[in-house]
């Protein structure tokens, strides 16, 4: 069905069924956060010229009664709101005059576009609708897709300066609301990535994307959050598509072959709600200068974070580990293969105020054994930390657990062995994470 023959229809429905995002069908229990947790009061969340989609409730209006129409009104819904479209605003003039510019997208493998082929994921159609609604020369316009399945925003603020702001982008999307879950670790990761796109280029326009599961789960309520405190555009194809399942215009079956990743007509649906916002954030008035919160609204646990892998970390003794890791994206890394009569530690040195463990996590049974982990400052002062590499939920992907935290930068010397009696499984570790 062609989702565009709405040209004519657009002005009779664009107020009908309005009612800004919602939670999509979440339990309050799994997408609620604690407010007593977030170091912000009302008074102290940005002010500015957010222009928001109007919430009132037309219950006088005409019901719509083409799927066009519904299809209108759910591209309206997701709109969360443009936040300041000043950013955007240049990114699309530059687009027009044929400047360089960089769309990059990060989050799990709904951006890298699992169970799709990865050229028609809604990150490659939103860069080929952008390039061809603005792009005078297309070869100017970019694109950076920093999807990775299994994996949450924590490990997503270290992988940013790597996979995102390496190639200095001007939009970035941030899409984790399925793989992230509720609390204040994940929250604060989150603002992480915005924080530190910013520092990296005050002009970059961010863009916040949230799904959802086939069971409603998303963690968008508290993102939604973070996204008002910092007057950003918000998109939920969460709410877009959860208003047309209950008004029986869309089947999760229609969306989605799994229990969570659109299928092709999915990644389409997604791309018609972006493009939408922007041919919004085109229209709308000129806004008022952006204001940047100077104070975090959670804290900056997560801003700045680097990655150390083998291409810039020598180790001091490799022991009874190997170079290389096998995981998409992680393959400079090192391994244990497992030894009944071996397990020397393998021990790095390394700087910082907080230091992480970057390892593969896999499922109970997968063969995966536990490490410890000692980092003793220059200081003599030693953190002990067990690392598991199997959990309940692992499936194979890269994972980030703390090992050092202080108040100013030490140098750490490192020391990873095997957990006695896992001697005989593997352990990969895929890098070492550090704040300076």
């Amino acid at each position: 069905m062609n989702k565009r023959i709405l040209a004519g229809l657009a002005a009779a429905v664009m107020t009908l069924g309005m009612c800004g995002c919602g939670s999509s069908g979440s339990s309050e229990s799994s997408s609620t956060i604690d407010d007593s947790s977030t170091a912000v009061n009302e008074s102290s969340t940005v002010d500015s010229a957010t222009e928001s989609v109007d919430t009132s409730s037309q219950t006088d209006e005409p019901q719509p009664q083409t799927y066009e129409e519904y299809y209108e009104i759910m591209k309206q819904k997701s709109l969360c709101t443009l936040g300041n479209t000043a950013a955007m605003k240049k990114v699309i003039e530059k687009a027009k005059n044929g400047e360089e510019l960089t769309l990059s997208f990060i989050g799990g493998s709904i951006t890298e576009g699992y169970t799709v082929n990865a050229a028609k994921c809604y990150a490659a159609n939103t860069y080929i609708w952008f390039m061809k609604q603005y792009g005078t020369n297309g070869e100017k316009v970019h694109y950076v897709n920093a999807g990775l399945s299994g994996t949450p925003s924590i490990l997503g603020s270290f992988r940013l300066e790597r996979d995102v702001l390496a190639s200095d982008p001007d939009v970035l999307f941030i899409e984790f609301a399925v793989n992230d879950g509720t609390d204040i670790n994940y929250l604060t990761a989150y603002e992480g990535i915005i924080r530190s796109a910013y520092a990296k280029n005050p002009d970059i326009a961010i863009v916040l994307l949230f799904a959802r599961t086939e069971d409603g789960y998303t963690a968008q309520d508290g993102m939604k959050k973070i996204g008002e405190y910092y007057d950003l555009p918000m998109i939920s194809y969460a709410d877009g598509i959860t208003y047309l399942m209950d008004n029986g215009q869309l089947t999760w079956d229609e969306f989605s072959k799994d229990s969570s990743h659109p299928n092709l007509h999915g990644h389409e649906m997604v791309t018609d709600m972006i493009s939408y916002y922007f041919e919004q954030a085109e229209a709308a008035e000129e806004p008022g200068e952006y204001v940047y919160p100077e104070k975090p609204m959670y804290s900056e646990q997560y801003v700045g974070c680097h990655i150390l892998e083998s291409d810039a970390l020598t180790p001091e003794s490799l022991g009874s580990w190997e170079a290389g890791s096998n995981i998409n994206t992680f393959d400079k890394g090192w391994t244990f293969k497992g030894s009944a009569d071996k397990n020397e530690p393998i021990v790095f040195k390394a700087k910082g105020t907080d230091l992480y463990l970057l390892f593969k996590e896999n499922s109970a049974g997968s063969g995966m054994g536990s490490v410890k982990v000692t980092c003793t400052d220059e200081n003599g002062n030693a953190q002990d930390t067990l690392v598991n590499g199997e959990t309940s939920g692992g499936w194979g992907d890269p994972t980030v657990a703390s090992i050092a935290t202080g108040d100013e930068s030490h140098e750490y010397t490192i020391s990873i062995e095997m957990l006695e009696g896992t001697e005989d499984k593997e352990f990969q570790i895929l890098g070492l994470g550090y704040k300076e």
